[in-house]
């Protein structure tokens, strides 16, 4: 990482949602070792737009756990001040029609930042271990049109601070199709004139597409429309907190991008990098 840059990352989970490792202090602790300035535990919101209380633990923190979650923060926050700021956020899925719902949850407590996600696309996780077959059984320009409708959605609702992996479609190694390139410009203008922010995120690299979120063409163009960034790791490990960033910052420089944000109780700061 370059010295002197005010280096962060907006996006990191813990052992409560499921499917993360290690505790929350060592994220910390690894966020130190590598230099940041600021780490933002984003863990993901409770299901709270499928039936049932906690309909599955394995992919989201159960209801009871979120008070723990926003406390340990709270203490981490305390324990570190002086040293890295530890930031209170959430991954919270937009669900078409559960607006309402999601508001509520929101409400409750002081985020930092509000990671703003779509995982659940025509009745199913896009995302999710088996889910890379549905574009051969659904389609997956209809997959990729509908991520698109509803990404656009969630950036207009209001409800998000980022947008978090713009093309998360491609995680498996499914291209969007050419003919989805309509679908995807509406995105980016409902982005751009929402003034939401979006995350150059390092997970991809990780995944079998092998390539950050977003691809370099989406990246230009979302920069040239005006979406400021944000760095992201997505990590769920503490091995991986800012992993990849010289990569993602190379990325988002080769954009066009100058700059990246952070934020403070939802209000945004920026700086040059």
């Amino acid at each position: 990482m370059r010295q002197g840059a005010y280096q962060t990352d907006y996006h990191v989970h813990t052992g409560r949602c499921g499917h993360a490792g290690g505790e929350m202090r060592e994220y910390v602790l690894a966020a130190l070792a590598r230099g940041l300035a600021e780490i933002a535990f984003t863990d993901h919101i409770p299901l709270y737009f499928l039936p049932g209380e906690d309909p599955d633990p394995t992919i989201a923190m159960t209801r009871a756990e979120l008070p723990d979650y926003v406390e340990e923060v709270r203490v981490l926050e305390e324990e570190f001040a002086g040293r890295i700021d530890v930031l209170l956020g959430l991954e919270a899925d937009y669900a078409e029609g559960h607006e309402a719902a999601l508001e509520e949850i929101l409400r409750v407590h002081d985020w930092d930042v509000v990671l703003g996600s779509v995982h659940w696309v025509a009745g199913g996780w896009i995302d999710a271990p088996g889910s890379a077959k549905r574009h051969g059984t659904e389609g997956s320009e209809n997959l990729w049109r509908e991520y698109y409708r509803l990404l656009a959605k969630a950036a207009r609702s209001g409800l998000f601070d980022v947008l978090t992996h713009f093309d998360l479609p491609k995680k498996f190694g499914h291209r969007m199709p050419a003919d989805v390139t309509d679908a995807e410009d509406a995105a980016v203008a409902a982005a751009r004139d929402a003034g939401v922010a979006i995350e150059v995120s390092s997970a991809g690299l990780r995944k079998a597409v092998g390539e950050e979120y977003p691809a370099p063409p989406l990246l230009r163009k979302l920069v040239g429309a005006g979406v400021p960034i944000v760095f992201s790791s997505d990590a769920h490990a503490p091995a991986e907190v800012a992993w990849g960033r010289e990569k993602i910052e190379a990325a988002a420089h080769a954009a066009g991008a100058g700059e990246h944000l952070s934020f403070r109780k939802r209000k945004r700061r920026r700086h040059p990098f």
